[in-house]
């Protein structure tokens, strides 16, 4: 049984390798990597680091593998906010009315969530768990972006934005793979008999987001063009908006902090 578990481990890896190299191979084809240069840049890291991973884990301890996974995870986890941005930049762009305003309400909300994310209770309990800051950090901020990412489809979708193939594809797909992680991390936390799961689940994850990116930039195919709207029904809208985030980061805090 043991040697079948490990067998499809291994055809769950080659699946995502072989993926991330469609992926990147689509990019280069369609010459998309100019236009998306975040997300571009990140499916680079992650092939990079793949090959990397397999490379420590024929050479090094396990001990010492464990430590090269985790450290490159830092990396991968700060270049995960190349998407968030991809998905700001595209979905309002500069040229658009949308963008000075929704701009400043998101860098401010975005600002709340990662600082609201490093100090929560719950990263404590991940850290005297697992005795290492590791996961800790990964389950905060892959919520925060989780949470980003969402907002941006909320906020697109509440002024009538429509997304093209192309960052509909990367938003929902990251956006999904986050949420899921984050919840798998969790789920640790309440039962660490879970983590055979979780190590099961991330990676069949991961091959299903890679899998949703290549058919999202198989063609070309970005957002249409946003339609002029007035600035001031907007700036009321937004501080509405920004009343309504501000309310809600309130009654969190007072949640784990009564």
């Amino acid at each position: 049984m043991a040697a079948v578990m490990v067998a499809i481990f291994r055809m769950v890896e080659f699946a995502g390798v072989a993926l991330q190299c469609v992926l990147l191979w689509r990019l280069g084809r369609g010459r998309m990597w100019r236009i998306y240069g975040g997300f571009s840049l990140f499916a680079l890291w992650l092939l990079l680091r793949s090959l990397a991973l397999y490379t420590a884990q024929a050479l090094l301890s396990r001990a010492e593998y464990r430590a090269v996974y985790w450290q490159t995870d830092i990396i991968d986890l700060i270049l995960r906010f190349l998407l968030v941005w991809e998905v700001f930049r595209h979905t309002f762009p500069k040229a658009s009315g949308l963008h000075k305003i929704v701009s400043k309400g998101f860098t401010v909300a975005a600002f709340g969530l990662v600082i609201f994310s490093v100090g929560a209770v719950w990263s404590y309990e991940a850290y005297s768990r697992f005795h290492s800051v590791y996961p800790a950090i990964e389950r905060s901020f892959g919520f925060a972006q989780a949470v980003m990412i969402l907002g941006l489809l909320l906020t697109a979708r509440y002024y009538g934005v429509q997304l093209g193939r192309n960052v509909r594809g990367i938003a929902v797909a990251f956006g999904a793979w986050s949420s899921l992680s984050t919840a798998n991390n969790a789920m640790i936390d309440l039962r660490h008999s879970f983590l055979p799961y979780w190590q099961f689940l991330l990676p069949v994850s991961c091959v299903a987001m890679f899998a949703l990116w290549i058919w999202a930039v198989w063609v070309y195919e970005p957002n249409p063009a946003i339609a002029a709207l007035d600035a001031t029904d907007l700036s009321s809208d937004l501080d509405k908006w920004t009343e309504d985030w501000d309310q809600a980061n309130l009654r969190v805090r007072r949640v784990i902090h009564p």
